[in-house]
């Protein structure tokens, strides 16, 4: 992974490619024992309630890293739906124009999510509206820049917590028709935000049930939906991840921390 993100930074990348910034910074690729690291957790994040193995694969990764002595704050950020409906904004400028033309040059239909947002045939966004979600979304990345700066006074080290540990989504794995939430990914992209995910664990249906079911309390419609889809007996095996997110242009810090934690969990 590390290898396929260098190799288009190496040279000179900014004379090739208008979207590269900078060139691959292999001293920032580098975990030292003398630098300790500082985690944040992110269990919940206040609209879709991960199910089961997600939140053991969470709590699995905290205690490994814990053990080894680091320090893993809980994560309290701006609402994050407040972002995730400002990039749904951004995905539908065009009310679905472009993709609907892709559509039709195979005929092939639109699965149920897609209909759901790009169906209508309402015209496209005129430029004031695009331009109040693009100063929306600055003000936004700006107070969370502000949140991550001001962790500098809880994680320890000095500086502010080096990596977010976060569900992928809601979900171990994605069933036809089922996937209802992106919010925990598509913040990452709203932000502009580094993240690479983690093969944590798989879901196992005699350990990961829901144990009290009738005191749920679901935060939205949506919240409950994705509760009650939860069935031990389908996840039964499925593969599940956690991410983990850094800062802007951090890819070479967020690769190398994610292998550490990766040699951390392998004990």
């Amino acid at each position: 992974m590390q290898r396929k993100v260098e190799v288009p930074k190496e040279g000179a990348p900014t004379n090739i490619n208008p979207l590269s910034r900078i060139p691959w910074r292999g001293d920032k690729a580098v975990i030292s024992k003398d630098d300790p690291l500082s985690f944040a957790v992110l269990r919940h994040d206040g609209s879709a309630t991960p199910h089961p193995p997600v939140q053991r694969a969470i709590s699995t990764v905290v205690e490994a890293l814990e053990k080894q002595g680091h320090k893993v704050m809980e994560w309290h950020p701006p609402d994050h739906a407040r972002g995730v409906n400002i990039i749904l904004k951004a995905w539908t400028y065009d009310n679905g124009a472009d993709i609907r033309s892709a559509f039709a040059l195979s005929g092939e239909p639109m699965i149920p999510q897609i209909v759901g947002a790009f169906s209508g045939d309402k015209p496209p966004e005129d430029a004031t509206y695009i331009a109040a979600n693009n100063v929306a979304q600055r003000e936004y990345q700006k107070e969370y820049m502000e949140y991550w700066n001001s962790t500098a006074e809880l994680t320890g080290t000095g500086r502010p917590a080096d990596v977010v540990i976060a569900p992928v989504a809601p979900f171990s794995a994605a069933r036809p028709g089922r996937y209802s939430y992106y919010g925990y990914s598509s913040i990452v992209n709203l932000l502009d935000y580094t993240a690479c995910t983690l093969p944590v664990t798989t879901a196992d249906k005699n350990i990961d049930v829901v144990v009290d079911a009738a005191s749920f309390k679901p935060v939205s419609e949506l919240d409950r939906k994705i509760a009650e889809d939860y069935d031990a007996e389908i996840y039964d095996g499925s593969h599940v991840s956690v991410q983990l997110i850094g800062r802007r242009l951090q890819e070479e810090k967020v690769l190398a921390v994610t292998e550490y934690v990766a040699r951390v969990l392998k004990g």
